[in-house]
């Protein structure tokens, strides 16, 4: 699983903040999160990735990285931008078919989505990143955290994120 492969790459907090083990898990629009977010959440929680991205969490009371609190925002931000230029910002936004959903976020202000695959199940969802002000969508094959692991272990690159990230260490900051 490719959360096992993440824990050999990013070593998860001893004590995390916001974890969702043992909590009741909410739903988005009556779909269930992927298995390996899940799993990502229970064991790290919130936190930044490599002084640089942050995923969103559903169980934080911080609205900046509040996995619902963000849900909106975001897309509401880029239905504005697709609606005011239709041409230059063709992104597929959920709910349509491969719609994204955002599920993080970079300090220089990329987004990391979700690509809605599937309605029914949330396991074949793949990861799409998005540059800050770009109208191009970078699409990857695999869950968040085996995206997540191949970035940090430089075996996928991204022209969306700058060559340097990870570079500086690999780590998980509590939030």
């Amino acid at each position: 699983m490719s959360i096992n492969n993440l824990h050999a790459v990013l070593r998860p907090p001893i004590t995390p903040n916001d974890a969702g083990a043992g909590k009741q898990w909410p739903m988005i629009d009556g779909m269930f999160f992927p298995s390996d977010y899940v799993e990502f959440i229970n064991v790290y929680g919130s936190g930044r990735i490599a002084d640089f991205l942050v995923v969103f969490n559903p169980f934080s009371q911080n609205e900046d990285i509040n996995f619902f609190d963000q849900f909106n925002l975001v897309l509401g931000n880029f239905n504005d931008l697709v609606a005011s230029d239709r041409d230059y910002f063709n992104y597929p936004l959920y709910p349509v078919e491969n719609g994204l959903i955002p599920v993080g976020v970079t300090d220089n202000g990329d987004y990391i989505f979700w690509v809605v695959t599937s309605m029914q199940n949330s396991d074949e969802w793949q990861v799409a990143i998005i540059a800050s002000r770009s109208p191009e969508v970078e699409y990857f094959k695999g869950t968040l955290t085996a995206v997540l692991e191949g970035l940090l272990m430089g075996r996928l690159s991204s022209s969306s994120l700058p060559s340097r990230f990870a570079s500086t260490g690999i780590h998980f900051d509590i939030i």
